[in-house]
Order: structure tokens, then sequence, then C-alpha cells
């Protein structure tokens, strides 16, 4: 170890070891400190250590190029360097990805790069950490020959901080950016903090996230909407309370004021009223086991025909076609318990208790307010609705929403009032959604206290998968 400044009080003593590390002590007597291989010594006794870094010479330039050209930096070894620095300006815009910096294990075989595109008259920075022994920078220009071209590059031998942003900045994707993966946290109000999650789509799971928009456009994994909505055409007040659905229809031979529910997967057959009716109707609803089923069959006037899967709940029928229904469309069960065959007469089963759809022509789409959970799901209720639908000025409507769990009876989970000289119109939006578990079936009921009612009803449910 070699000794540096003999006498103290004159100056002051530092002390270098075989492999360069210099060691010193206090100065006195105001004498300044000394340099010793990069290492300084305060006055107050404190050791710095410098590592100062320096230009890769044959990876910058200055040299404008002309259009295409590409400027090829040398091969550069970087086992030793934490951070390297770059620097680029250039007058007009480069090619696409025309900065690329570029790693290799051997100097010669390029195995990787980080590319970015420059705009014209904007300088851009960035870091990076090394990921192999050597590397070096190509830049491509644009189609337009420079006049200014500066590109520098910094090793550092430490680490620095990344390139920044003014919070006001807007972000291109061309910046540069630093891979972070982080746990957040956040305070409940309680005092107590709790991890965030995110769903199974990777969305931070925030209440927007269940939205109807995001579940509609299917942003949201295991999770459907449903719509529903029905009309009783017309009811009595000796009818009692009616289904809203289509069914629910005084004087006509498939009249029905309360849906019949079957106990079997039985609904096994459709027919239209007109023989001209020959369109592909979907016929949405549930199978033996309570999974949902789609299927379109074809209609072939009033010829019945056989349904491809045979279901046990029917809650939509729909018009696939361009031309208009002309007459009712039914879809029914087509024989009775005991293996009776259910009468149809011109295109219209006759007995009410056996129709589980009506199709009016001028809707070309069935109007229940009627549902069945599907097996697999639960469904929350987030509101529903209820108005006079071409009732008399003085007439008055009792509304219940029901649900009948499964092996259940039905039960009241809403009652309400609408008047026609009052309020016609109701809608309730729960703060808490009604949660109603598989196989539950839920529909609307209405009474009047008048002859010739009518009345609309519907409901709004998110169907999560269990």
């Amino acid at each position: 170890m070699t000794e540096l400044g003999e006498k103290r009080g004159q100056m002051p003593i530092a002390l270098v070891d075989e492999i360069g590390v210099a060691y010193g002590v206090k100065e006195t007597n105001n004498v300044p400190h000394v340099n010793i291989e990069g290492v300084t010594v305060s006055a107050d006794g404190e050791l710095h250590v410098m590592q100062p870094g320096h230009i890769s010479t044959v990876n910058s330039s200055s040299a404008a190029l002309l259009a295409d050209a590409v400027f090829t930096g040398v091969a550069e070894e970087i086992t030793n360097i934490a951070t390297i620095l770059i620097a680029v300006y250039s007058n007009v815009g480069s090619a696409v990805d025309g900065l690329s910096v570029q790693w290799s294990i051997d100097g010669t075989n390029w195995d990787g790069s980080d590319v970015f595109t420059i705009p014209a008259n904007t300088q851009k920075t960035f870091s990076f950490q090394p990921v192999a022994q050597y590397f070096r920078v190509v830049y491509t220009n644009g189609d337009v020959d420079q006049t200014a071209f500066r590109m520098q590059v910094i090793l550092k031998h430490s680490y620095v901080k990344p390139s920044s942003h003014r919070i006001n900045d807007g972000i291109s994707t061309q910046d540069d950016a630093e891979l972070v993966k982080a746990v957040l946290s956040g305070e409940n109000g309680g005092g107590e903090f709790k991890n965030v999650k995110v769903t199974e789509d990777g969305n931070l799971a925030i209440s927007n996230n269940s939205s109807g928009l995001a579940i509609a456009k299917g942003d949201v994994t295991g999770h459907s909407f449903i719509h529903k909505f029905g009309a009783a055409p017309d009811f009595d007040s000796s009818d009692g309370f009616v289904t809203v659905w289509d069914g629910a229809e005084d004087d006509e031979d498939y009249e029905a004021m309360n849906m019949t529910y079957s106990a079997t997967a039985d609904i096994d057959y459709a027919v239209a009223e007109d023989n001209g009716d020959t369109q592909d109707i979907e016929i949405q609803g549930l199978n033996s086991a309570y999974e949902l089923t789609v299927q379109t069959i074809t209609l072939t006037g009033q010829t019945p025909v056989v349904l491809t899967t045979p279901l046990i709940r029917v809650f939509r029928v729909k018009n696939m076609n361009s031309s208009d229904f002309a007459g009712h469309v039914f879809v029914y069960r087509a024989r009775l318990g005991d293996g009776t065959p259910t009468v149809v007469t011109g295109g219209v089963p006759q007995t009410g208790a056996d129709v589980r759809a009506v199709v009016h022509a001028d809707n070309n789409q069935t109007e229940m307010a009627v549902f069945t959970i599907p097996a697999g799901k639960t469904g929350y209720m987030r509101s529903w609705y209820a108005s006079t639908a071409g009732a008399k000025r003085d007439s008055s409507h009792t509304i219940k929403v029901l649900a009948r769990p499964f092996g259940g009876v039905f039960q009241l989970k809403h009652k309400a009032n609408i008047d026609v000289n009052g309020t016609s119109y109701i809608q309730h939006k729960y703060e808490e959604p009604e949660v109603f578990s598989e196989k539950t079936d839920i529909e609307i009921r209405m009474d009047t206290d008048t002859d010739i009612a009518g009345v609309a009803a519907g409901f709004d449910i998110v169907l999560v998968d269990n």
C-alpha cells in the first residue's frame, strides 16, 4: 500500500492499495482536497467515488444523412456499463422504426433490438439497461435528406434516472418506458388497506366494469344481459292478476290469462296462423337440463313443425327474415300430459294452457315479461318497469313482481300501483340488485279495476356464471 502526503497538517494523507482503491484522512489548514484515481476526499473527510461514464463515439454521429441512408454504429462491449443513454434529433422524420438499438452476445450476430420512429424537429431521449455483451445503434433516415442530425450515446457505469415527462405532456407511442409490475392497494375508509383486484379479463375491478354497456359489449367474462319486456293486450277486472304476456288476450282461442309452465321438456312444436308465413324464427329457451338453448326453425304455415330441441321453457321468439308475419305465430306443446294431441285449428292452438309463446303479427317478436334463470347462472335484477298500454282513462292497476325458486311457489318480490289519472308509468331501480338462483321462474303480473285493459311491463337482469 502506498502512502501519499507524509506530514499531517500540511497535506491530507491518502493511501492507495494495490487494486487502486484510495483511502483518505481529513484535511487540515485549509489545504484543498486531492483527487486520487477518480476519488476525492472532502474537507470534512468524506470519501467521494466518481464514475463519470463516457461518450460512445462509435455509436454517436452528427453527419447529416441522405434520404433513406443508414448510419450503422460499431459493436461496443458494455459488460461493465449500467445504463445506456441515447439522445437523437433530426430535422426530418426517420423511417418507420428508424432508430434501432441492437444487442449481441458476440458482436457479430445481432439477435434482438429495440426500435423507435423518430419524428421531425423533436429531440427524443431513451435509456436502456444492457441485455447482452455488445450493443450498437442503427439509424435509418426517412425519404428526405437531412440538414441537421445529432445523435449521442452516453455509457454510464451506474444507474441513472430514466427519461421523464411533465404531467401535462402527451405521451407518444414512441416514448421509451419502464415495465413495472406492482400490486395496487387502497385504504377502505376504515383505516385498513386492501389490494386492488382485476377482472378475469385484466380490467381493474371497479363498478363501471359491471355496467350494462361493458356487459352488452362482451367485455366482462362470464356475464350476459337480458332485457325482458311484455304486454297483456286485453283483459278484464274479473280476470284478476294476469301474466304480462301476449297470451293475455280476451276472446281468442289461445287465451291464457296466466302462463302455464311445463314440468318436462314438452314444448316441441311451432305453427303459424297464416299459410303464407314460412319465415325462419329464432326460439330462445331452456332445454330439459335448464340450459340456455337457441334454435332456428322454418315455419311451414298452418302445418305444425317440430322443434330441433324440445324445451322446458320458452322466453323469446322472433322473426329472422325480411318479411313481416301475416298472422299470429305460436310455440306450444303438441300433446297434453295424458298423451292427448293438442287441437290446432287453422294454425291456432285451441287451448291456451298448451301455448308457451305467442307472436303478434305486427310485432314480429314476443312480448313476455317472463324469464327463467338458466342452469349454471345467477340472475341479478337491476330494474323493472310497468305502464298502462291502451287502458281506459279511469283505470287503475296493481303490479306484482313474482319469483318462484326451483321446486317452490311464486313469491312476491315487489308490489306497486299505477293509475291512468295519476302515475301511468313506474320504474324501480335497485340500489342492490335482487338476486335469483338458477332455475328460478320470474314474471310480472298485473290486475285492473276496469274491463278491456291493456298494460306493459318488463325487467333487466344480469346473468353471471356460477
